[in-house]
């Protein structure tokens, strides 16, 4: 063992990013939980952004509208909630083995079953689980895939328009 050696560093939440993610701002709380600022898809021209508390479980992907958020106003809610929440922080989220974060993944298609038509399924709706998930995109690319195959009645795969890609749908539930 050499003389001089130390361990890697913990990663403290005042500097952690999420695997897949792009951290575009910190906001500290009350009592010293990280309020983040992220965005996922940074192909796009205008960001998807997200907010999560690593102090509490405060996750907001949409505005009070229901559309999703600019960086300004995630910005905003993020400032709002570091401003209320007493939250100590908890350090960095454990990162989940690959079957609990598929469950996440599933979990959040599930709740796309309750209409009469077939919703697509978009990267930018997993936004919100990105600090939970802590997955690159080909990693949620390639859980979706396997759900597609294992399952058919519940997400369809097929050819994109573009023909590049895969366009995933999920099923809705059969009515009688």
């Amino acid at each position: 063992m050499p003389l001089f050696t130390r361990p890697a560093p913990a990663p403290t939440p005042e500097t952690w990013t999420p695997e897949g993610t792009v951290v575009a701002q910190r906001y500290r709380a009350l009592e010293g939980a990280t309020v983040l600022v992220y965005t996922a898809d940074t192909d796009r021209g205008t960001p998807r952004c997200v907010t999560a508390c690593l102090g509490c479980t405060h996750r907001a992907d949409r505005n009070a509208a229901g559309n999703v958020m600019t960086e300004a106003e995630a910005a905003s809610d993020a400032n709002v909630h570091a401003a209320a929440c007493r939250a100590v922080s908890r350090g960095v989220p454990t990162r989940p083995d690959d079957t609990d974060a598929a469950k996440l993944i599933r979990i959040r298609l599930w709740a796309r079953r309750y209409g009469a038509r077939p919703h697509p399924v978009r990267l930018s709706d997993f936004n919100g689980l990105r600090v939970d998930l802590q997955r690159p995109t080909s990693w949620i690319k390639d859980v979706l895939s396997d759900i597609a195959q294992a399952d058919r009645g519940f997400l369809a795969a097929a050819p994109a328009d573009s023909g590049q890609g895969v366009r995933f749908t999920v099923q809705p539930f059969t009515r009688p």
